[in-house]
């Protein structure tokens, strides 16, 4: 493990260097905060233990530097000082400390925090690691099966468009032109979705990211319900099926992440269930939880489908045709401590419950 110390004692700056080493750890040292963040930009230690009270740049200063350089953001910060000081510990942590060790401490006292920190700095990459492996392979059959038959119907539509038949009458160049248009939004909707999907993957790999994205509160979220809900109705001409039945409700989530989840629940009922059957969209909140309700009478979806799409790693849903509307909408419920429940019967129709924390509505 390599070790950078920073106190501006020397006598107790080389003690602790000293028994450290003897424990076969690579130890580097700085007297100061300057030297310090100098010393963790140069050589990138696994973790760093610094004293607070220090001349020039002290301990806290020296947290908010090495946290704001993308260099040394992520590697774990200890620091230590002469008293047991709670608001001390509060700003520390506050300014990006991962932990707090009082003087005087014992060297195994020291050294299980540090291999602590080390070992869940090395959890938190290989999860990131295996994130990102899974969101590549989701890309790669995702993007290529998805964009492909999108562009192709894109090019022979432009094709013909480009070498104008005589015979072709206006209303059949109306049609060429309308399904350029309806594939480009096609591509549009997969690229954002791709985007989107390997942000939420993201987030649930950094424990601020969480916290900030759970922090969030929507007083009047009917309102973002109902528009979302009749811009996807509108869009392909099914404006008299949409039943909505909403109530005032306050969410625990950010209106734009409201606005996809409920765009692709009503899409995906839209495209799944036959012209003039009912989309019913139904939200309610009793101050405990908020509940949006979202059923068609489609055709349904297979027990084996829903597993997918419910099962905790990224599956890969363009194979199945199932597409990534769904597992965005399962994520976004879960980064929010909500819960996703699918009941569908093939043939009869699905209904798709997501719960989430309700919000308490911010005063002025």
């Amino acid at each position: 493990m390599k070790i950078l110390i920073v106190d501006d004692s020397e006598t107790f700056r080389k003690s602790v260097v000293h028994l450290l080493t003897l424990r076969g750890n690579d130890v580097l040292e700085a007297a100061d905060g300057l030297s310090g963040v100098k010393m963790a930009r140069t050589h990138l230690p696994d973790v760093i233990v610094s004293d607070i009270v220090m001349s020039q740049v002290d301990g806290y200063a020296m947290t908010a530097v090495l946290r704001q350089h993308p260099a040394t953001a992520d590697i774990p910060l200890v620091l230590m000082t002469g008293a047991a000081d709670l608001q001390g510990m509060r700003k520390g942590m506050t300014l990006g400390a991962d932990d707090y060790i009082a003087k005087p401490f014992k060297m195994d006292e020291l050294v299980a925090i540090l291999n602590q920190r080390v070992h869940r700095r090395q959890a938190l990459l290989k999860e990131m690691d295996r994130k990102l492996a899974a969101l590549g392979k989701d890309i790669q059959v995702a993007l290529p099966a998805g964009l492909q038959m999108q562009l192709n119907q894109i090019l022979q539509a432009s094709r013909l468009l480009a070498n104008p038949n005589p015979d072709c009458s206006p209303a059949e160049t109306i049609t060429l032109a309308e399904s350029i248009h309806s594939a480009a939004r096609q591509v549009e909707r997969l690229t954002v979705n791709l985007f989107l999907h390997a942000q939420l993957e993201l987030f649930g790999t950094d424990p601020e990211q969480l916290k900030t994205l759970r922090q969030a509160s929507l007083a009047g979220a009917e309102n973002t319900i109902a528009l979302q809900a009749r811009l996807q109705a509108e869009a392909v001409g099914r404006n008299s099926d949409l039943k909505l039945m909403l109530t005032p409700c306050t969410v625990a989530m950010a209106e734009p992440h409201l606005a996809k989840l409920v765009a692709e629940l009503v899409a995906n009922a839209l495209h799944f269930s036959p012209l003039h059957t009912p989309v019913s969209v139904q939200c309610y909140d009793d101050g405990h939880a908020f509940l949006l309700t979202v059923a068609d009478q489609g055709r349904g979806i297979p027990a084996e489908q829903i597993t997918q799409i419910l099962q905790a790693d990224p599956p890969q849903l363009a194979q199945s045709g199932t597409g990534l509307g769904l597992p965005i909408v399962r994520r976004l419920t879960e980064l929010h401590a909500g819960k996703l429940v699918i009941v569908s019967e093939p043939g009869k129709g699905t209904t798709i419950r997501v719960s989430l924390p309700a919000a308490q509505p911010t005063t002025a």
